[in-house]
């Protein structure tokens, strides 16, 4: 058992071609996996919905839940929420509009720490 000794170690960032282009790193990378730093901005972005959410009435609250399938449901159509408040397709879309201006308004302090638009 010689020839393990005499081998090298290398790391993940040492190039694995002539041509020095790809490092080793990347072929070891899992392209399936999860990217972890994706992952905690999603739990960063729900947990400042969440809290956003608290400065919502219930019934604005149910309205975008129910509109957008934030409690892991489909989305509902305007009519169908409607329905189920006993509104108007136009009220629950006013009603929609002034909870997003809301939420905006509350979210927009975090403008700088999110990578993407809150608009």
């Amino acid at each position: 058992m010689i020839i393990p000794m005499l081998q090298k170690e290398i790391s993940i960032d040492d190039f694995v071609d002539a041509d020095e282009e790809c490092r080793l790193g990347v072929l070891l990378a899992d392209p399936k996996a999860e990217n972890q730093e994706d992952k905690i901005y999603e739990q960063e972005i729900n947990q400042l919905v969440g809290q956003a959410l608290v400065s919502l009435d219930d019934r604005e609250r149910h309205i975008i839940r129910n509109r957008f399938g934030l409690l892991g449901g489909k989305e509902q159509t305007l009519e169908e929420i409607g329905k189920r408040l006993n509104l108007s397709r136009e009220r629950v879309r006013q009603l929609e509009r002034e909870a997003k201006d809301k939420l905006r308004a509350n979210l927009i302090r975090h403008r700088a720490h999110v990578r993407y638009s809150l608009a």
